[in-house]
């Protein structure tokens, strides 16, 4: 072995593992948190590979089109649309550049801020966004197809709870 190499430090020994000081309570939370992790990002994953395939884009793009139906009037500062968003969305300066040259957002000048900008969806936009909604409720109600509806309201209600708690 060459004597510059550098060694790899073993890790820890395998009787010093953290989990050994949570109580049982902190396990459990740990377990459901991990599995809501995981399940949500197999769907997304899902979702997106479906957006993908049936209509070119990746996931971030209906998100967008998506938080701006959902807007007053449409619209959105940058700011405020970046912070609603679902998904990653990497630069959204460049993703909003290609929607705009698609033709489905428009920038327009903040009437009380003339160095800010709003997000408008356009008529092309809404309609785009028409249309994928429609496929996208349909997998994510495929995703959840095993679940009866009482159980969905009472999950709906659980992790409402979850998220009031934590805002």
């Amino acid at each position: 072995m060459d004597k510059d190499a550098q060694t790899i430090p073993a890790g820890p020994a395998k009787g010093s593992m953290v989990e050994e000081s949570y109580s049982e309570r902190e396990r459990r939370v740990l377990r459901l948190w991990l599995r809501l992790v995981r399940t949500s990002r197999r769907i997304e994953s899902d979702v997106s590979a479906q957006m993908q395939k049936t209509f070119g884009v990746r996931f971030v793009r209906f998100d967008v089109l998506s938080q701006l139906y959902r807007a007053p009037d449409n619209c959105l500062s940058v700011g405020d649309l970046g912070a609603s968003l679902l998904a990653p969305s990497g630069n959204i300066s460049s993703l909003l550049d290609r929607m705009e040259a698609d033709g489905l957002v428009l920038r327009v000048a903040d009437p009380n801020d003339r160095r800010r900008y709003l997000i408008r969806l356009t008529d092309k936009g809404l309609a785009r966004f028409d249309e994928m909604a429609q496929a996208n409720a349909h997998w994510v109600a495929g995703a959840f197809a095993a679940i009866d509806d009482e159980t969905l309201d009472r999950l709906h209600d659980e992790l409402g709870s979850i998220a009031d708690i934590c805002d």
